[in-house]
């Protein structure tokens, strides 16, 4: 068997369903893509079109991942030079491949290559291409238009300055001669059209390499110029567009006729060819137009001679009354090609990009020629009286899919949705016009305070009525100085609130939706109860569910104002609550339901302070909405955030059984890596644990049991390990003699193992967590942390160059050494090898006081300071002979915390921690970066646990100057007073004269006995 027949039957096999032939044949493939000639073999076999269709296809997929993993020069297996020469040859043979699929990968393939080898490199390329398009065969026209454009899409995309370069010449030699194939296939079709016996399928193809060509175009255009008004045929073609254009909206009418003529295809197949070839048209005219916005947003400077074109166009098909185009029967039968229409008035009038002043006076002048008053006036009409009424579709899915209906859709939705892209309009021209168009709004403003409403009104008036509004609301920001909404509110939308009949849920939803508006602009404080009460009436089970969801987001807006008023809502709280409950359990959109459970949530955490609520609903409707959103991570994510929000508000209520025992079985979920949802859910289980533990008041079995949760997610490395950490920090403080012995020494494990694989940020964070343990739990500390200890006293010992962990270290040789100087000489001995513990200590203490100067945080350097005091006493040659720089950092601490009190004058420690001033002090013990400030709540139990840990601390509880003065009087009664006065001799004298100022020094001067 000859290797193409053998790559054939693989590639045969391959296509098989069949798993044991499937399997091996792949394996087969898998092997042979790094022999030479195989990629070869694959165009072989793809380009002969006697060959099975399928195995063709196969073969051009295997081709074309080979050229991605394989054609790159440098590539490891990669194809070889002489194969690479012949695989293009044969690539540009054929270009009348009859197989659609195949076609395309085989244009996509050539691509690819093109992106490694390009138009310099492979230069027979672009001619063969041109040839081929200029070919009378229409297939292989096609095909090589195809081709073309692959080629050019790859090419557009490559960034490098010499690629840019490379397309930019491409361009040069292209762009006439594409632009001739646009308008001459162009000008093809409309010929096509225009024959009454003219065939629609050479219609089609006419069309289909018209769009090829426009496609190719755009590229070369948009990418190919660096000053598109420089090229003369670059501006000829958008000077042509839009006549093009004019002529394609009414080709596109012509069309939708072909259908009725006489002779030709059976009637049923002639519709469906004149449907499919109406819908390619509308996409060819789309294409023109999202061309002109794309050329606009890329080349606005280039694009300023055609702005004042461009607004009679759109104007004329978008807001022109009596142009049957796109219009029939006064509604759009074209909205996406208003959609882009608006787009381009839009974005012309956003005018972001920044101009040179030439082009910025022309855009100013043709907006101030063409919206002129009279426009603007007829424009405003046309969106008010057409734009804005809602539409029978719009209607349709309000009845059928409220909650798809009333979504939010935001972002960028007005590219597509002719609604959105009319409001997003009408809000950028209120802007840039704003006094014509408030006298305009005022206008119908008044008018619709005229239309008095009754309970069979007509609908048109109602329609009327909610574009009045929809426009007003969008207008707020233009508005809050012309319209006395209070006023507007009290006298009439309050009454047509209370319309219940069902066409009237038009306007409640309108009107509730404009005061959510309304309220961040100005509205009375005063008048906020009866928007509550309005709310709660359009929140009852009866009312549409359009109409409640609508209301729910309006309650949010309000709320969130910077002038609400937590005891106006207080009797409104508990009804709005169960209101919210039932309109929860109606909705069956994951992302409604998310809406409105936020809006719970918020609403518990805006009235913390205030609620008082029964929470026996929210307890039993939970568990039921966490086991109904199975499938839905994202809305388990809101429960969990909103539990976390009930904890704290309720925090002074013992919580019942089977809450405690719901928040358990969460937490387990969440934090669990062996379950799949925690992939989903762990961001927020970890707030909600930290923020139970934090208002948990003792440890109990439940909460220690969770722990088992820990160490998996701390040996993960992630991003949470802060938050992990954070938790374990707290655990230790709610106690710590259950936490530590349990599992104190596996977390020191699991956390000084990943030391080994972390960067410095990680390295700081961890070894202040051991920071935390030793601060917390100095005994049980120093007992877990020994095996470490000597790791950081080594380091700290070999370091030549100060960094940022070495201060970390430094406060944890500190600790040990103030807690227990037993195990601080032992780590001396065990790290100065054959130099013993003073060749140890020597290397520490001149690290130590070098680096302590740059130690910035008051708390750490004081710290330090304690441990250089508790140093004095000691009996050692080392400490003898550092205890000048000893005293000068210690005096340096005193300068930096002492303070004068402003009553008794007398100078006393900042740092020490009393009932007067812990809130100054700010107990930056639990700081260290694991939890942010704001999730520790003064009211929460933790916050206590923190207080009681600082007052255990050295740093908070010993004065400083008075240690210091001890420490002295021991030292001189111990060694004597000459040994005392020879070491004071080593002091600087200006540090004396600081020192005194804080301690009795018992110096001796000496100036006498100089002299």
């Amino acid at each position: 068997m000859s290797a193409e027949s053998a790559v054939y039957e693989a590639l045969m096999y391959a296509c098989s369903q069949d798993a044991q032939m499937l399997k091996p044949a792949e394996q087969k493939l898998a092997e042979w893509e790094i022999q030479p000639g195989f990629h070869l073999t694959l165009v072989k076999i793809f380009s002969d079109q006697t060959l099975d269709a399928n195995v063709r296809w196969m073969a051009s997929l295997y081709f074309k991942n080979g050229v991605l993993k394989y054609w790159r020069n440098n590539a490891p297996n990669g194809i070889a030079q002489d194969e690479k020469r012949e695989i293009r040859q044969q690539l540009l043979l054929k270009f009348n491949e009859p197989v659609q699929q195949i076609a395309v990968q085989i244009a996509v393939l050539i691509g690819n290559i093109s992106r490694y080898d390009g138009p310099t490199e492979w230069q027979e390329l672009v001619p063969t291409l041109v040839k081929a398009v200029q070919s009378e065969d229409s297939l292989v026209q096609y095909r090589g238009l195809l081709v073309l454009l692959h080629v050019v899409k790859v090419l557009y995309s490559k960034r490098l300055q010499r690629d840019r370069y490379q397309f930019q010449q491409l361009t040069s030699t292209l762009y006439d001669f594409v632009l001739n194939l646009w308008d001459g296939f162009t000008q093809l079709f409309f010929k096509n059209i225009c024959e009454q016996n003219g065939a629609i399928d050479v219609c089609a193809t006419n069309l289909e390499k018209a769009t090829l060509s426009l496609r190719i175009l755009k590229k070369l255009t948009i990418y190919g110029f660096t000053a598109p008004h420089q090229s003369e045929s670059c501006m000829m073609l958008f000077k042509v567009a839009f006549q093009r254009l004019k002529d394609l909206l009414e080709c596109r009418l012509r069309v939708k006729r072909l259908q009725h003529r006489d002779g030709g295809a059976p009637n049923g197949e002639a519709i469906e060819l004149a449907g499919k070839l109406t819908t390619n048209v509308e996409k060819f005219i789309v294409k023109h137009m999202k061309f002109m916005n794309l050329f606009y947003e890329q080349h606005p400077a280039s694009f300023v001679e055609f702005v004042p074109t461009s607004f009679e166009f759109c104007f004329h098909y978008v807001f022109h009354e009596g142009t049957n185009l796109i219009f029939e029967d006064n509604v759009i039968t074209f909205p996406n090609f208003a959609i882009q229409c608006l787009s381009l008035l839009k974005g012309i009038l956003s005018q972001n990009t920044v101009f040179v002043e030439q082009a910025k006076e022309r855009i100013n002048s043709a907006k101030e020629d063409f919206f002129t008053p009279e426009r603007l006036s007829y424009i405003f009409e046309k969106i008010i009286v057409h734009y804005f009424l809602l539409t029978p579709e719009e209607f349709e899915q309000w009845d059928t899919d409220p909650e798809a209906y009333t979504s939010d859709e935001g972002g960028d939705s007005w590219k597509f949705n002719l609604r959105a892209c009319a409001e997003a309009f009408y809000m950028i021209l209120f802007q840039k016009y704003s006094p014509q168009l408030i006298q305009e709004l005022q206008k119908y403003i008044a008018k619709s305070q005229s239309i008095t409403l009754t309970e069979n009104s007509d609908m048109h008036d109602l329609l009327i009525k909610d574009s009045i509004y929809n426009a007003t609301g969008l207008a707020v920001f233009s508005l809050f100085d012309e319209i006395n909404f209070d006023e507007w509110f009290t006298q009439q939308l309050l009454a047509e609130l209370k319309f219940k009949s069902h066409n009237f849920r038009i306007i409640r939803k309108r009107i509730i939706w404009l005061v959510g508006r309304w309220t961040s602009v100005r509205f009375s404080k005063a008048l906020r109860p009866q928007v509550y009460r309005a709310c709660l009436e359009l929140l009852q089970p009866s009312e549409d569910l359009a109409v409640r969801l609508t209301a729910s987001k309006t309650l949010r807006s309000i709320m969130e104002d910077f002038e609400f008023v937590g005891e106006q809502f207080v009797e409104f709280l508990e009804p709005v609550i169960a209101l919210l409950f039932a309109l929860l359990k109606e909705a069956v959109e994951c992302e409604t339901k998310m809406t409105v459970l936020h809006v719970m949530t918020f609403i518990i955490e805006k009235m913390s302070l205030s609620i008082r609520i029964d929470v026996q609903s929210l307890v039993h409707y939970l568990p039921l909405l966490w086991e109904e959103s199975r499938d839905h991570n994202m809305l388990r994510c809101a429960i969990i955030s909103t539990l976390l929000q009930i904890i704290k508000a309720f925090y002074e209520i013992p919580p019942s059984e089977q809450i405690v025992s719901f928040i358990f079985h969460i937490l387990e979920m969440s934090t669990n890596v062996n379950e799949p949802s925690h992939v989903y859910l762990l961001d927020e289980g970890l707030e909600l644990w930290v923020v139970v533990i934090h208002y948990s008041r003792t440890m109990n079995q439940e909460l220690l049991n969770l722990c088992e949760n820990l160490v998996p997610l701390i040996q993960q490395s992630s991003s949470n390990m802060h938050m992990c950490l954070g938790i374990a920090q707290a655990y230790i403080f709610l106690d710590t003699d259950v936490f530590l012995p349990r599992y104190g020494q596996e977390i020191v494990k699991s956390c000084q193992y990943l030391l080994t694989d972390l960067r410095a940020q990680g390295v700081v964070m961890i070894n202040r967590f051991f920071l935390t343990i030793l601060q917390a739990a100095p005994k049980i500390g120093i007992e877990l942390l020994r095996p470490y200890l000597v790791d950081v006293f080594r380091a700290y010992y070999q370091q030549t160059e100060f960094q940022p962990i070495l201060q970390v270290y430094l406060q944890i040789i500190a600790r040990v050494l103030i807690n227990d100087q037993v195990t601080f000489s032992a780590m001396l001995s065990e790290v100065g090898g054959g130099g013993g513990s003073q060749e140890a200590l020597q290397k520490l203490m001149n690290r130590w006081l070098k680096g302590m100067p740059m130690v910035t945080k008051l708390d750490e350097k004081k710290l330090l300071a304690l441990a250089l005091c508790s140093l004095l006493t000691v009996s050692n040659a080392v400490i003898s002979d550092c205890f000048g720089d000893i005293m000068s950092n210690i005096t340096e601490t005193l300068n930096d915390i002492m303070s004068e009190d402003e009553q008794t004058g007398t100078k006393v420690d900042t740092l020490v921690l009393t009932d007067d001033n812990d809130g100054e002090i700010g107990l930056t013990l639990f700081g260290y970066g694991f939890i942010d400030s704001d999730v520790i709540q003064d009211e929460a139990p933790h916050f206590g646990r923190c207080r009681t840990i600082c007052m255990r601390d050295p740093t908070h509880v010993v004065v400083l100057k008075d240690y210091l003065q001890n420490q002295l009087i021991v030292l001189r009664n111990t060694i004597g007073d000459q040994r005392y006065q020879s070491l004071m001799a080593q002091v600087d004298p200006q540090t004396i004269d600081e020192l005194s100022a804080f301690v009795v020094l018992g110096v001796k001067r000496v100036v006498s006995e100089e002299q």
